[in-house]
């Protein structure tokens, strides 16, 4: 990643096509190494995990957010049996079907097809996801810029460079304006490419389509090129399956940039075809968000909805920040179209996030692929801005990488940290419960009364619905907890509480402390530390 004294960014689709004719073989070839070393290094904690797990214990397959990424598995299991449609498991309140979640329940169907179990489906999406991600982010920051020592950077920003959030984790967590601060570019995947393809695949998959669709609705426009605009359509289209409110800010970012820089008829026709491809889907989200009680009661219930505190979001995106400021002052200049998307998608989003709109509860989920505006305005900024005013060679050769270099601690914290808990109890099970679970898998679906420790994996091994499982997805996720301690502990009375519930299936694990209810009589499946029985 060799810097270079940059020459002033030619505009223009002319020049754009220029740019890459000069990289020949290799413009594919560096986002495909990137993405190749990518998927080789994400792939380090988990099979580490599964390497260490002593005698008698399973890894479950996750670390980051891996109760949440437990949930996706059983999306996953949905799709695997047949379904398209995605009804919560994690709650024994009525719940009716909708098409939501439909990349993992694609993901399932995948696993049905290819007979692979759906866990090494979801790493194999989370690969793929590098490889992709990489290839759709070098294509639309070979459409951004031009100088080949600024798209280089770009992509190795892009890559690995993560925010300041283990500064705040050194510092604390110190309240700043009475909040809590948080490492966020820690805890949330969606803020970073490298996070994104480390922890889960949908956000990786999230920032493919949002590059593509990018690169390709901004060609079709320009070339008022019908085709482009049916692939970007589609590219939407797959994001929608995602997070449908992305294309909705992306679509408003499109309109801003055709409002201020108008192009041909023709462009705009593109423009309309693009994003109208996906638009009957977002439709429908919306309304099986606000017109079904069971969809809305579940979309509201979760915690992680709601907009990041401000401080910690900024320690979380400071050197994209940093450097988008400095690239800033030359979008505002030239003002191309391309310029001014990018401007309206940060001008929109921190809109969505500070200021009343109907985005609501929903604010955090419009995060997707944030890096690409920022690392594209920062590697304008870096060699517009910041190298052209340095006179020593060696200087603007090595603040480049020095830079990307810093940016990557925090990624190799979050490669590395795993590593020391991989063997611990939250990220194992034991041999006696995994084997018990696949034996739920292959009996008929029910109800299911247990812990929510062992409930948040029932949906993901079996067609089962859990009373309590996820602390998102159950509803009343505290007091039902309580309940089912108290039913299973003998403090309630089991045989009530079955006929109420409809149970057809309750587990019984080691710790909760006391003997397994006697009066169910014996166990269909039976071992010391865990047990399962099959009710009538």
């Amino acid at each position: 990643m060799k810097a270079e004294l940059s020459s002033p960014l030619p505009t223009g689709e002319r020049a754009r096509e220029r740019g890459v004719a000069e990289e020949g073989r290799v413009t594919w070839r560096l986002p495909l190494l990137v993405g190749l070393a990518l998927a080789i290094v994400t792939a380090v904690p988990y099979l580490y995990a599964y390497a260490v797990q002593p005698p008698g214990h399973v890894f479950v397959g996750f670390f980051y957010l891996w109760d949440d990424a437990t949930t996706y598995l059983a999306k996953m299991r949905e799709g695997w049996e047949g379904s398209w449609a995605w009804q919560n498991r994690y709650t024994t309140e009525t719940s009716s079907t909708a098409y939501l979640f439909m990349f993992w329940i694609a993901l399932g169907h995948i696993a049905a097809l290819t007979k692979l179990p759906l866990i090494v489906v979801f790493h194999l999406a989370r690969i793929a996801g590098a490889f992709a991600l990489m290839a759709a982010a070098w294509l639309c920051i070979c459409h951004f810029i031009q100088d080949r020592a600024a798209r280089r950077f770009a992509l190795f920003f892009l890559a690995f460079g993560l925010g300041l959030g283990l500064v705040i984790w050194a510092a604390g967590r110190p309240l700043v304006f009475g909040n809590q601060t948080e490492g966020l570019d820690l805890r949330m995947p969606e803020l970073s490419a490298f996070y994104s393809i480390l922890a889960l695949p949908h956000f990786a998959w999230s920032g493919v389509f949002a590059a593509l669709g990018i690169a390709l609705t901004l060609k079709a426009i320009e070339r008022g090129s019908l085709v482009f605009a049916v692939l970007a359509g589609l590219a939407w289209l797959g994001q929608a399956s995602i997070h449908p409110q992305m294309p909705v800010l992306m679509g408003g970012a499109t309109a801003v940039a055709l409002l201020l820089r108008p192009a041909r008829p023709r462009g705009w026709v593109a423009a309309a075809l693009a994003f109208a491809i996906p638009a009957p889907y977002i439709l429908y989200s919306y309304l099986a968000f606000v017109g079904n009680p069971e969809v809305e009661r579940w979309t509201f219930h979760s915690k992680n909805a709601v907009a990041p505190e401000t401080f910690s979001l900024l320690f979380a995106l400071a050197p994209q920040l940093l450097l988008a400021a400095a690239g800033v002052p030359g979008a505002l200049r030239r003002r191309t179209r391309e310029d001014l998307f990018l401007l309206a998608w940060l001008v929109l989003l921190a809109a969505i996030l500070w200021l009343p709109n109907p985005a609501g509860d929903l604010r955090r989920r419009f995060f997707d692929g944030i890096y690409l505006p920022l690392v594209l305005l920062g590697a304008r900024g870096m060699y517009e801005a910041i190298l052209p005013r340095l006179r020593s060679l060696r200087a603007r050769r090595l603040i480049p990488f020095s830079y990307v270099t810093v940016t990557a601690i925090g990624s190799a914290f979050l490669l590395l940290a795993p590593l020391s808990v991989a063997s611990t109890p939250q990220y194992e099970i034991s041999q006696a419960e995994s084997d018990g679970l696949t034996w739920l898998g292959s009996q008929p679906a029910g109800r299911v009364l247990c812990m929510p420790g062992v409930g948040l994996y029932v949906p993901a091994y079996s067609a089962d619905t859990v009373y309590v499982g996820h602390y998102d997805e159950t509803f009343d996720y505290a007091a039902k907890t309580q309940t089912a301690l108290s039913v299973l502990t003998g403090q309630a009375d089991i045989e009530q509480f079955i006929r109420d519930h409809q149970i057809r299936y309750v587990i019984w694990t080691i710790d909760l402390g006391s003997p397994p209810p006697s009066v169910l009589g014996p166990p269909a499946y039976d071992t010391p530390d865990f047990k399962i029985w099959e009710l009538p």
